[in-house]
């Protein structure tokens, strides 16, 4: 099947009471400076965040050169934000970054880079709204054939609270409001699954480090147990080489390039990858505090 991602403009959608959704795929939108005075706000851990220009960079990969080369390594692929005001030029409610991968038409998935909403908004069904955005403009960003979408997988990073240092846990859960299990509940309540490999985010930046204190969970996969290894090794492929190497030679990344040599071998063997509930996780977490303590 050959399909090809739409163009991206700048556009602005009044939404039910009063929200305007603003959606920003280009570099160079006026709305992505209001979208990263959110993001720099909303995230504190230097090592899992973007600078204004790494968001720059992964927009500029939407077109041009750049996404001819890319998209024919890749498919076809769309990376946005969505944000979130109250009124056109009211307060930031929320926001979203993601990229949607068309994939062969038949495996679409989604990396879900940020999500947030204002910590004194929460419980108002924004973050459920965010993630109804992110699904809808996720179909909406290609041109497929006439009848059913295929449900995309959507993959999640969250923090390892059995990783993290005790002073990272700290600061991000002071900063978040919100203590490091409790996200991970959010997540487990919306049918988010963990995905049994070994993950390690590469560097997003020459400056930065890779982050080894992230678990990889994906949405999307109802009640299995286990997803194929070959379509795993698609999405980690499109994932790596485009948003987090921002077009980069996956094969320059030590970080990266293992992960992909681990699930090519499982892909020609013809392996699942295990999916897991958050059941052990939230028992060594338990007992990290408790040594803590």
């Amino acid at each position: 099947m050959t399909l090809t991602a739409l163009p991206g403009r700048e556009r602005s959608d009044a939404l039910e009471g009063g929200v305007i959704a603003h959606y920003i795929t280009r570099a160079d939108d006026p709305a992505l400076l209001r979208f990263y005075a959110a993001y720099d706000a909303a995230f504190i851990l230097p090592d899992e965040k973007e600078d204004l220009e790494g968001f720059r960079a992964c927009l500029a990969l939407n077109e041009g050169a750049a996404y001819e080369r890319l998209s024919a390594l890749y498919g076809p692929y769309r990376e946005m934000a969505i944000l979130l005001t109250d009124g056109a030029n009211g307060p930031v409610l929320g926001a979203a970054n993601f990229i949607a991968f068309a994939g062969d038409g038949s495996d679409p998935t989604i990396s879900l880079s940020y999500i947030f909403v204002d910590a004194n908004l929460r419980r108002r069904g924004l973050f459920g709204r965010l993630m109804h955005l992110v699904r809808e403009e996720a179909r909406e960003a290609f041109a497929w054939p006439e009848g059913e979408i295929p449900a995309p997988l959507i993959f999640i990073e969250m923090n390892n609270p059995v990783k993290m240092s005790p002073e990272d846990y700290a600061l991000d859960s002071q900063h978040a409001g919100l203590d490091q299990v409790d996200r991970l509940k959010i997540w487990e309540r919306r049918g988010a699954r963990l995905v049994g490999t070994d993950y390690r985010q590469p560097p997003l930046s020459g400056d930065q480090e890779a982050e080894d204190s992230l678990l990889l969970g994906v949405l999307g996969a109802g009640g299995a147990d286990a997803i194929n290894a070959c379509r795993m090794l698609a999405h980690m492929r499109r994932f790596f080489g485009v948003t987090v190497l921002k077009g980069g030679d996956i094969s320059a990344s030590p970080v990266a390039l293992e992960q992909v040599e681990a699930l090519e071998a499982a892909c020609a063997a013809g392996e699942m990858v295990a999916l897991t509930g958050f059941e052990e996780v939230f028992a060594a977490a338990q007992q990290v505090r408790r040594d803590r303590s």
